[in-house]
């Protein structure tokens, strides 16, 4: 067919297909074949998905079952752990679209801490609670991924020491960029400068960033949000509370203000609201969300919304939808395993919706999601080598 149709045709009826028929597609001729696999048609097709916004998010959730089996008059328990991976409509009934058959298993809590998802690509990172230095870049869609080598700072050679991760897109250079922030321990404190290290998917590797006199603390592991172009975290200076970002196309540091009445609140994590930076305060009673209505400008912080906890129910927001709901866990416990409810809530009419995803409270994850092509001619790393951890 491809004889008889014009190039600049048959790209455009191409570059529409989803990704499970251009990967069929790949199979047709070598012409076919590197068409799909270029860079200009990768970047075609992931624009034309970001323009037709389909709404779909990721949502990963995890289950840790016991039970008790008894043979010749001994009993043991089996606990079954897993991950699991979905996409889903992010319209009333939160429909499951598929399941994604994840690879990787956890090395030490069976879990792995998701730092980000841009373009289809999501970035894993197994260091909850220990040591650890696997950093994972997936692509659901292609069951392809990247395990990222060894970064420089490990507790290996540098002993103890506390750290946050940021993963980033860069239009400009058409690059994915990880950052890892890592403050030494000292005998009193935490030692700033922070040592800086980059990962760029275009070369490979990872080479050192100098943090100049960045004095500011991240706090450790903590949760990102990536807007214009920059990575955002909760953070600390002399106390006080306020966001610091790290420039991936500069890669510089910067800083922001909080609103006054969190300047020494302690439960604080960053997200997106749209496009406006968010933050959202966990107190003992109650959740406050707060949107930066114009960025960088310390005086348009606005408190979005306060949610009451009521009596032994907690509400912890997780992604704020499209149409203006508020994905929450609500949940009864204070530990990681507690289990919880996934539900939709309304600010205007507060009514809440169960979404029937019910397993361990504070495991949720939630985001948007697109299929992409990414990573199409990476080749997998084999899983499975026994690693050593410590733990925090």
């Amino acid at each position: 067919m491809s004889d008889y149709l014009p190039p600049e045709v048959l790209n455009e009826i191409i570059t529409r297909l989803p990704v499970k028929t251009l990967l069929r597609c790949m199979s047709v001729c070598k012409s076919w074949y590197s068409l799909i696999t270029s860079p200009s048609f990768i970047n075609s097709h992931m624009n034309l998905s970001i323009a037709n916004k389909e709404s779909r998010l990721l949502l990963r959730y995890y289950t840790r079952d016991s039970r008790i089996e008894i043979q010749l008059g001994n009993f043991q328990i089996i606990r079954t752990e897993k991950e699991h991976f979905s996409v889903h409509s992010d319209n009333q009934t939160f429909c499951e679209i598929t399941k994604l058959d994840c690879p990787f298993t956890s090395s030490a809590n069976g879990y792995f801490r998701i730092i980000g998802t841009f373009n289809g690509l999501v970035c894993l990172s197994d260091d909850e609670g220990c040591y650890m230095d696997k950093i994972i870049l997936w692509n659901p869609s292609l069951k392809k991924y990247v395990i990222l080598p060894k970064p420089t700072v490990i507790f290996k050679t540098h002993g103890h020491y506390q750290h946050s991760i940021g993963f980033g897109y860069l239009p400009a250079t058409n690059d994915y960029k990880i950052v890892r922030v890592v403050y030494l321990r000292l005998p009193d404190s935490d030692k700033v400068p922070p040592e800086v290290e980059i990962y760029e998917l275009s070369t490979g590797s990872w080479r050192n960033v100098n943090a100049g006199d960045f004095s500011c603390v991240i706090r450790e592991r903590a949760s990102q949000a990536f807007l214009n172009g920059a990575v955002h975290w909760a953070g600390f200076y002399n106390s006080e509370n306020l966001i610091v970002s790290f420039d991936m196309g500069s890669e510089t540091f910067g800083a922001m203000m909080v609103p006054n009445s969190l300047q020494n609140e302690w439960r604080l994590c960053v997200s997106t609201f749209g496009e406006s930076l968010s933050l959202i305060h966990d107190g003992d009673n109650f959740c406050c969300i707060w949107v930066m209505k114009e960025y960088g400008v310390a005086n348009s912080w606005t408190k979005l919304i306060t949610i009451d906890h009521e009596q032994h129910v907690i509400w912890r927001p997780v992604f704020f939808r499209e149409n203006g709901d508020i994905l929450l866990v609500r949940h009864s416990g204070n530990t990681i395993f507690d289990s919880g409810n996934l539900v939709s809530y309304d600010p205007k009419s507060k009514e809440i919706k169960n979404l029937g995803v019910h397993e361990s409270a504070y495991l949720f994850y939630v985001d948007t999601y697109m299929e992409s092509l990414v990573l199409i001619k990476g080749s997998n790393e084999v899983l499975g080598r026994v690693e050593n951890f410590v733990v925090m």
